[in-house]
């Protein structure tokens, strides 16, 4: 992850085709399936979703308000968006597939156009770091999304090994330290 004039970003190799990715992420729905307990989803619009208004929730009880839309998707490859807050604060933010050996590279960036004097100072005191933090968080629960899940497999016992004996069982109800 890095962060260039403005820019902030989070990078994620993805298990799966970037069609998949793309067909995932193209509902915005999805997207906060992707995100922590500090994003509230408020309002979805279109069918399939295209704008939302989410509640952002950081450190110190800071509350934020953003109006997301969806503005250009190129299949298989790009989602770009924007998000805007009530107080001329605006980003533009992008999701970037790119195929690597049978995976695909997921890319999610935003780019800070203009911000208003609170949304400065917040991201001066340390709203970058929160903001790459989620960023993080929701790439990585992408990727999450799309690792296959295989059962553990037990081996077998080795040869001339006596199979393993049952453990006694223990109580239905632990006890907390009292008697019944």
């Amino acid at each position: 992850m890095r962060e260039a004039a403005g820019e902030i970003e989070a990078v994620a190799l993805v298990p799966a085709a970037p069609e998949e990715v793309f067909a995932f992420l193209s509902d915005l729905a999805n997207h906060w399936r992707l995100l922590d307990s500090h994003v509230d989803v408020l309002e979805l619009d279109g069918a399939p979703p295209d704008r939302a208004i989410v509640r952002l929730r950081g450190p110190l009880g800071v509350r934020r308000t953003v109006r997301t839309r969806v503005t250009a998707a190129r299949n298989a490859r790009l989602i770009i968006g924007t998000a805007e807050l009530g107080d001329g604060t605006r980003a533009r933010v992008s999701w970037t597939l790119a195929s690597r050996l049978g995976e695909t590279r997921v890319r999610l960036a935003a780019e800070i156009e203009h911000a208003g004097t609170l949304d400065r100072l917040l991201l001066a005191l340390g709203g970058r770091a929160w903001l790459r933090r989620r960023f993080a968080y929701g790439v990585e629960r992408l990727a999450e999304r799309f690792t296959p899940t295989t059962p553990r497999q037990s081996r077998p016992p080795a040869e001339g090994s006596s199979p393993p004996s049952p453990s006694p069982p223990g109580p239905a109800y632990p006890s907390a330290g009292g008697s019944s």
